[in-house]
């Protein structure tokens, strides 16, 4: 779960619906720039499903007694947590396994910059690196894996969550002062895409509806939708965070990115 609070209350966002926003991100990212060996509607598919393996866990918010808030994708219990991971990269292999080799390289740069230190992550570790060498083994025999493909993959898949949780963890329209710290200073990763000429992309508020980009990543001006629920704490104080949550309506929040220069 993706949560940040507001006002009294907590909003909460599914990490699969984040997912399935990133992969919206990925569909109108400017296409030139896309690599041309053929795989695009492999990446698309694998951008929008990479938190699949959250889709159960999110049915039901776990609360977290030592913060007095919900677990979240943060926070929660790294047992389960790759318990997860695996069990949605097993399925997103099955649909493309390349997807997966993708995939599996980016919860391994979410691990490093955790820097966690489990017993249970080396099993895991040793387990998806295993994972990664069959894949290429079994593409380099069918489809092998272009020289810059998955170094550019990856960039996408980055970015595309990053601005995914971006969305997700911000207040719309809220000043750059009030934004989480990890998008601040822009989207680390995107200096290495052709048209941004080395620069890294920024992000900043507009309005409560409209989040300016620049350099700007998309072939146009882009309308993306996700589904919240504004969990009122008092709610929760009353009945816990189970019911409240089942018992909150979820709600469209609807964001236009756009272009600086096009204001």
């Amino acid at each position: 779960m993706i949560c940040r609070e507001q006002d009294g209350a907590i909003v909460m966002v599914k990490q699969h619906d984040h997912g399935k926003l990133a992969g919206e991100l990925a569909i109108g990212f400017k296409e030139q720039h896309v690599p041309t060996e053929g795989r695009r509607e492999e990446v698309l598919w694998a951008v929008a499903q990479h938190d699949r393996g959250w889709i159960d866990l999110d049915e039901t918010p776990f609360w977290n007694d030592a913060e007095q808030a919900p677990y979240t994708f943060i926070d929660f219990p790294v047992v389960p947590k790759l318990t997860f991971y695996k069990r949605g990269l097993d399925e997103i292999e099955e649909h493309t396994p390349y997807g997966a080799l993708l995939c599996s390289l980016h919860f391994e740069r979410l691990i490093k910059i955790a820097g966690l230190d489990y017993p249970e992550l080396t099993l895991y570790q040793e387990n998806e690196e295993e994972r990664r060498a069959r894949i290429h083994r079994e593409l380099e025999a069918s489809k092998p894996i272009g020289e810059d493909e998955l170094y550019y993959d990856a960039r996408l898949l980055e970015f595309c969550d990053d601005l995914s949780l971006y969305l997700a963890l911000n207040e719309p329209g809220c000043p750059k002062s009030e934004e989480h710290p990890w998008w601040r200073e822009g989207f680390s990763g995107t200096e290495d895409f052709s048209f941004t000429s080395g620069r890294v992309i920024t992000a900043e508020w507009q309005d409560k509806s409209t989040l300016m980009l620049e350099p700007f990543p998309f072939e146009k001006t882009l309308e993306v939708a996700f589904m919240l629920r504004r969990v009122e704490k008092s709610e929760i104080a009353k009945k816990g965070i189970a019911r409240a949550y089942s018992e909150t309506p979820e709600e469209e929040c609807r964001i236009v990115l756009t272009a600086r220069n096009n204001i």
